[in-house]
């Protein structure tokens, strides 16, 4: 062969007949763009979960707590199911499903190390679940992760990363597998939103998910939130189609004469705006509800099956407050934010940050920005603001209104008995 002809067969050679990544893929490598702008908002302190990070130096100490914890689990064999023999078998039948579930290939995990890293991990979870939710095996020393808070928090925002995933229906299949038929026993959501209901950003999170089928953790929290205002009637826009204003911040309406009012703290999401009034659900801001967004935005951005509703609620927020501390303490007067960060400046700026390197194709609240922004380019709500504001806020002024109102009637009645005296 000549060289053209060599060089064609090494390209031919490295040709890929399937994509790089299966449209069933659900959990992904969080884009750099993203990653840049928050180290460690995406990658496990703690713990491992899935292939993303399994291996890493810094989380190899976790790994013999997983074995220990599936130890516990085959010792206390729950069902006549719980045996690693047929926990083999059953996530053996699941590996190829399972590796699409993946935006990258797996090169360097085996079928044997892929299928006892989903086994391994999917136990631990499980298990780490019920012992927060029943108390399975009891506070032991000898155990960090049930004797120290500080570990119980780190492994909550572990198991919700984007890149620390594992296939809903592994869980499933291992949870069915060492559930015991109780009655009313709580369901593998149930008990997962138990377990990270403490992080959640609404101030009553659901226990229950409406929709059936799961993706992962991470999914499960995303559709929690989603599933609490799917009532809400959005419009979106895209983007590159048709423009939209930018809505005025919280202050500047409030001195056109908009109120702030605690909505729905049920319906996390449902922003509306009536006769003058917007009512915005109370929002938990507390330490790892920005590493949450960032990482439900994160999963937004990456899945092409996901609507922005997530993003398209950070946006409307970092709109309304923009930087401007003042704002964030306006809507924490109204109970609006509940905030557990040390200053108001802290809330001024958790949007903006969370959004860095975002981009927006639809946005759900236009509807919403195009209400406002008719109603701010009003003057006459303006004025009305301006005179409600400056002359009938103080009681003295009213007083005096009054008084001045009282003289202009009385002159005006004088003057008018003058001029029918005078025609006498």
């Amino acid at each position: 062969m000549d060289v053209d002809e060599v060089l064609a067969s090494s390209i031919e050679a490295k040709l890929l007949p399937k994509p790089p990544s299966s449209s069933r893929a659900c959990i992904f490598k969080v884009p750099h763009v993203l990653s840049s702008q928050s180290e460690g908002a995406f990658a496990p302190n703690k713990v491992s979960i899935g292939p993303f990070h399994h291996g890493h130096e810094n989380l190899k100490s976790m790994e013999e707590f997983k074995l220990w914890y599936l130890h516990g689990l085959l010792s206390r064999a729950p069902t006549p199911q719980t045996s690693l023999k047929i926990f083999t078998k059953a996530i053996r039948q699941l590996e190829e499903r399972a590796r699409e579930c993946y935006a990258e290939q797996l090169i360097d995990l085996d079928t044997d190390e892929f299928e006892e890293m989903m086994l391994v991990d999917g136990c631990f979870i499980l298990e780490l679940f019920r012992k927060k939710a029943n108390g399975i095996g009891g506070l032991q020393r000898d155990d960090p992760i049930s004797s120290t808070l500080w570990m119980d928090t780190f492994l909550r925002v572990d198991l919700m990363l984007l890149e620390n995933q594992i296939p809903w229906f592994v869980l499933e299949c291992l949870f069915n597998l060492t559930e015991p038929p109780i009655q009313r026993s709580p369901s593998l959501a149930e008990l997962a939103l138990g377990f990270f209901d403490t992080m959640m950003p609404m101030i009553d999170p659901a226990k229950s998910s409406s929709r059936h089928e799961m993706k992962h953790l991470l999914d499960l929290l995303w559709n929690n939130i989603i599933s609490a205002s799917a009532d809400l009637e959005v419009s979106q826009v895209t983007l590159e189609n048709e423009y939209w204003e930018v809505i005025p911040k919280v202050t500047d309406v409030v001195e056109a004469g908009v109120k702030f009012r605690k909505g729905n703290p049920e319906e996390i999401l449902n922003i509306r705006f009536k006769d003058w009034v917007m009512d915005i659900p109370p929002l938990l801001i507390q330490g790892s509800t920005e590493c949450l967004f960032r990482n439900l935005i994160a999963y937004e951005q990456c899945s092409y099956f996901l609507p922005s509703r997530i993003t398209s609620y950070v946006m409307l927020l970092n709109r309304l407050i923009n930087h401007s501390s003042k704002d964030v303490q306006l809507l924490r007067d109204q109970g609006i934010l509940e905030k557990r960060l040390s200053t108001a400046e802290d809330g001024s700026l958790f949007f903006s940050r969370v959004l860095k390197g975002i981009i927006l194709h639809k946005f759900y609240y236009v509807g919403i920005y195009q209400i406002v922004n008719a109603y701010y380019r009003t003057s006459r709500h303006k004025r009305q603001a301006t005179l409600k504001r400056d002359y009938f806020n103080n009681p003295l002024t009213i007083i005096c209104l009054i008084i001045v109102i009282a003289l202009l009637l009385l002159n005006a009645f004088m003057r008018t008995l003058f001029i029918i005296l005078s025609d006498h």
